[in-house]
């Protein structure tokens, strides 16, 4: 009987909407209104028609875990369409199966929500949402992401072919780091690479190296102090490099160092449309959160910023 009174409901909404005309000509009002349908409405709807195939409930939540165990949720995909932590919040549900990941892969946990998720709003950050999972003290420590993966019968990845963490004792891309540092007036500055990561972001089966550097003492903000991170790929036979966070000092301040200090926490895809995210956790002077930085058209862009962010 439910499932019949909504039916009628949603056929009369669209009607309304239609005779509007905002199905003819494309709004903004009309991107949202498909986006909650999709979000919040498939769920019912596969409940109502036994026809829809498993596929088109594919749902994907991330949720990210600092070293100190604080949860913050990143969003997630529904159907391969990256949306927003606000509505993922609406599909976590108590007994779904989050599994951990981090730079070494999917690892043999297995988490659950525990209690409600709760809105968080703060002077100095974004608001953003934290979902208490099921944590042991052996889980906490280090920055990480559990992902909860169902509904689809087909497989979409979640890792990247290609993830290995490299020696940052390298030669070739500590030198693509100092010209780098040279272009930004930082000629005479220390090359500190703190992460060295090797993947594919793109699926396309060619490899990507992330630089993660950070020169800093957290004391006072001093000249030549930076945090950058780099995606570099070959082109044409030389490196093409992209910088997705480049944080320098040109001056010295009596202030405290406010730069904003990465650990890439995982390489994942969070919406499951074969496409990988960087899932960075940063912290700076007043504060830490979380970035989600994906790859579109060779070049990344941050969709999704939780907490502080970057």
């Amino acid at each position: 009987m439910m499932k019949k009174r909504f039916l009628n409901q949603l056929v009369s909404h669209w009607k309304t909407w239609r005779g509007h005309g905002w199905f003819t000509k494309r709004s903004a009002k009309t991107n949202n209104i498909l986006t909650y349908i999709s979000v919040l409405m498939i769920p019912v709807l596969s409940g109502a028609f036994t026809g829809i195939t498993a596929a088109a409930e594919q749902t994907r939540i991330a949720i990210a875990i600092d070293p100190e165990g604080q949860t913050c949720v990143l969003g997630g995909g529904v159907n391969g369409i990256l949306q927003s932590a606000e509505l993922i919040t609406k599909l976590l549900k108590p007994r779904q199966d989050f599994k951990l990941y981090n730079l070494h892969g999917r690892q043999n946990t297995t988490l659950w929500p525990i209690g409600q998720v709760r809105e968080i709003e703060t002077d100095t950050c974004n608001p953003h949402y934290r979902q208490k999972l099921s944590l042991t003290p052996a889980e906490i420590g280090k920055a990480q992401v559990a992902i909860f993966d169902g509904g689809s019968t087909k497989r979409i990845a979640v890792l990247p072919k290609i993830l290995q963490t490299m020696n940052i004792d390298n030669e070739k891309y500590s030198k693509i780091l100092s010209t780098y540092l040279e272009s930004q007036k930082l000629k005479e500055a220390p090359v500190k690479i703190h992460q060295l990561i090797r993947t594919d972001l793109n699926g396309d089966g060619k490899h990507e190296i992330i630089i993660n550097a950070i020169n800093t003492k957290r004391v006072l903000d001093r000249k030549g102090e930076y945090s950058i991170v780099l995606v570099v790929r070959e082109g044409n036979g030389k490196p093409v490099v992209e910088a997705i966070q480049s944080e320098i000092t040109l001056e010295d301040s009596d202030l405290p160092v406010v730069l904003w200090e990465n650990t890439i926490a995982a390489i994942a895809d969070i919406d499951a449309d074969g496409k990988m995210e960087i899932i960075m956790y940063g912290q700076f002077y007043h504060g830490q959160g979380w970035d989600l930085v994906r790859s579109k058209n060779l070049t990344q862009e941050r969709p999704i910023i939780c907490g502080c962010g970057g």
